[in-house]
């Protein structure tokens, strides 16, 4: 809702090129930051300035996303914005800080690509920079001095994260080793068929986790299936791929629709405009296709999105509302304003909620305040739910009280036929312990390993579970065997 009402938002102003060349500028400001912190992640790991971004204990340039594949998707479309701006003849009325703001930015965002080893990052940006060079050579043509600079700025960054390049390099081979060296030729080739056995409608909204957490354990049994040792998955890493398991054909329609309609936007945008947009949406466009970035960070949504206003503004035709009617024009603001202030107050509600969240796992789950508002969030009140019942649990092993291990029975069961998570899959197990339930207990243990056979802490607790009974049996024995020594016979 808050991305629909932003999008449409913008239409509703009359921006000028003027306003959306300094709305770039000021973009291109905030990827500058982006990349600042990249850079100083790669050097320190920000370890003394945690209290202003993320800390990367491994050096790795994972801005205030967290994830490399994200601020390397990030810095490739800001990398493709610099030369963008570069190539509007604009650009000579600028003032030279402006012009060697763009140079250093063109340095800073190729190094974040460069050693971040991402692929996508790296794909994204090259596949970018040919489509804007071949759209709008003629204009970086008549400002060769700023496109000569900017070259050298990145062939520069790329130099100076070459160890980075390297990690690409590798993971290409082993994409294009296939199936047998890539996780992701084994998750796509398993929602394919999850898809063909619902290729009209899909299995349904909100289905993935759980047909596919199903289908893997068959599929899985193969010899050599890296999937074996690969987590639970809540997305395929390709958001078509996705929508065709959920909503099958029907949905892709709309997407591909959409699709459609914006390739026809560019076209109509010219030579120049046409390729030069184009090439800003690839980077982001391509992320969707090899993981999740947008289940991540609204960040890339809404930057995206602004892409696309840039793509279809042009032509754009006003409708004047006094054909409407009276009781019309009065319900379109009343109704803009109030889904806004809804919008708005779920987003902030939502942000609250996470933050508890967050301070809740930072204090090692010892304080439950922090709980209350993202129980009464609905993104995260089956998660907040969760902790509760867990944190429960354990207080009642120490208090001698199994009641808390059964309400967590009762949740656990219906939350597993939606979400198969291991970390529910273990708990259930530890609660079906609790209340001597060892025929579910190691039903529940046998399920979560023939999905996930490998994982280290379900086999932990499958061990020491064994150990356990071992000893019950063992102690269980010695009692029987005291009881059938005879008595000894009073003199």
């Amino acid at each position: 809702m808050g991305g629909y009402l932003f999008l449409i938002s913008l239409f509703q102003f009359q921006l000028t090129s003027k306003h959306i060349e300094r709305s770039l500028y000021i973009l291109m400001a905030m990827g500058l930051i982006a990349a600042t912190y990249g850079v100083i992640q790669t050097q320190t790991g920000a370890a003394n300035l945690g209290s202003f971004m993320p800390v990367s204990t491994k050096h790795s340039p994972i801005g205030i996303f967290q994830q490399v594949n994200l601020q390397a998707s990030f810095m490739a479309t800001f990398l493709l914005l610099t030369y963008y701006l570069a190539s509007r003849p604009t650009l000579r009325s600028f003032s030279f800080l402006t012009q060697a703001t763009l140079i250093i930015a063109a340095l800073t965002v190729s190094y974040n690509i460069a050693i971040s080893g991402s692929r996508v990052g790296l794909l994204g940006a090259s596949l970018g920079l040919i489509c804007l060079v071949i759209g709008r050579w003629k204009l970086f043509r008549q400002t060769k001095a700023i496109f000569l600079a900017l070259t050298i700025a990145t062939i520069l960054g790329g130099v100076l994260g070459k160890s980075g390049l390297e990690d690409t390099v590798n993971k290409v081979d082993r994409a294009i080793g296939g199936v047998s060296a890539d996780v992701r030729w084994h998750i796509y080739t398993l929602s394919w068929d999850i898809f063909t056995q619902a290729p009209l409608i899909g299995h349904g909204l909100g289905s993935f986790q759980k047909v596919f957490q199903e289908e893997r354990r068959e599929y899985q049994k193969q010899e050599g299936n890296s999937l074996r040792s690969a987590p639970r998955f809540s997305h395929p890493h390709n958001e078509l791929i996705f929508w065709l398991v959920e909503g099958g054909i029907v949905s892709i329609i709309g997407i591909l629709a959409a699709a459609v309609y914006t390739f026809i936007q560019l076209f109509k945008t010219g030579w120049q405009r046409g390729w030069g947009y184009a090439s800003l949406l690839f980077p982001l466009t391509l992320h969707t296709q090899v993981e999740l970035p947008f289940y991540i960070s609204n960040t890339h949504w809404f930057l995206l999105l602004f892409l696309l206003f840039l793509t279809h503004q042009h032509g754009k035709k006003s409708i004047p509302i006094n054909g409407l009617s009276t009781s019309a024009q009065r319900t379109i603001p009343i109704s803009f304003i109030a889904i806004s202030i809804f919008t708005t107050t779920s987003l902030v509600q939502t942000q609250i909620a996470n933050a508890g969240i967050v301070s809740y796992l930072k204090y090692k789950q010892s304080q439950p305040q922090y709980l209350r508002s993202p129980l009464e969030s609905a993104y995260f009140r089956e998660y907040t739910t969760y902790l509760i019942l867990r944190r429960n649990m354990l207080i009642g092993i120490s208090e001698n009280n199994t009641k808390p291990a059964q309400d967590y029975i009762n949740w656990a069961k219906n939350s597993l036929t939606t979400t198969p998570a291991i970390v529910t899959y273990r708990d259930l197990a530890i609660a079906y312990d609790i209340v001597g339930n060892t025929e579910e207990r190691d039903a529940v243990l046998d399920q979560a390993l023939r999905t996930f056979p490998i994982h280290k802490g379900l086999l932990e607790l499958q061990a020491v579970l064994h150990k356990k009974d071992k000893k019950a049996r063992q102690a269980k024995n010695d009692a029987l065997s005291s009881q059938a020594q005879p008595q000894a016979t009073q003199p």
